[in-house]
Formats: C-alpha cells, sequence, structure tokens
C-alpha cells in the first residue's frame, strides 16, 4: 500500500509537470508580432530587408546614422503584406547606422557598422 500510494504521488507529480510546461510552452506561441524582419548585408555593400506583415497598420522603415540624420524613409501602406527593399550603402561614410523597422507601437531595431574601404594592392611583372 506504502508503495502504491508513493506511485500514485509520482504520476500525480509528473502529470502536473508536464501540463504546466506544455500550458506554459502554448502561450509563448501563441505570443504573435505584428511583423516580423529580417535584414541581411551583402557582399556588394547593399543592406537587404524583408519584412512581412500579420496586422492591418501601416509600416515606417527608418535608416539612419548614428547622429540622427536620415538616409532612407518608408511607410508602407496598411494592405501591404510583404515588403522587399535593399539600400545601397556604398556611397555613404563610414560610421555606425541604425536600420528600424516599425508599426502599430512594436519595433525591431538593427544596428550596422560601415567600415572603410580597404583598397588591394596589385604587383604586375613583365
Amino acid at each position: 500500500m506504502k508503495n502504491s500510494f508513493k506511485t500514485i504521488l509520482s504520476v500525480f507529480i509528473l502529470t502536473f509537470a508536464v501540463s504546466v510546461s506544455t500550458f506554459a510552452s502554448d502561450k509563448e506561441i501563441k505570443k504573435v508580432t505584428g511583423f516580423n524582419s529580417g535584414v541581411y548585408a551583402s557582399k556588394s555593400g547593399k543592406i537587404k530587408v524583408n519584412v512581412d506583415k500579420y496586422n492591418d497598420a501601416s509600416t515606417a522603415i527608418l535608416f539612419q546614422d548614428a547622429k540622427g540624420k536620415v538616409f532612407y524613409k518608408e511607410i508602407t501602406g496598411k494592405s501591404d503584406k510583404k515588403l522587399r527593399l535593399e539600400i545601397d550603402t556604398n556611397e555613404l561614410p563610414a560610421g555606425n547606422y541604425t536600420l528600424e523597422i516599425s508599426s502599430k507601437g512594436e519595433k525591431q531595431t538593427r544596428e550596422f557598422q560601415l567600415l572603410e574601404k580597404i583598397t588591394e594592392r596589385s604587383v604586375k611583372m613583365d
């Protein structure tokens, strides 16, 4: 009888722990943002931005330097669900930059550092 009580108690505790952890993970899955973004830097000096929206609000994309000078700004329409764009950074001076994507009170920020271009020297022998 003593062993069966311990077994039943162990099963109850295990069941409770599994149900609580399942409930917690369900809450995380249901937590959906209004948009998702992917930002990539290419070797050609361009920043590629992909935005997928899940809400019916406009989205603002802002690319600026550390001093607040805006180099790129775009506001999408409420019905636009996907946005794909490239920002050319080849003519920008070296420094720190910020890309901010915001929609309906939510904001994602990515920081970039543009470095000086390195020139290569080649030697040709005749």
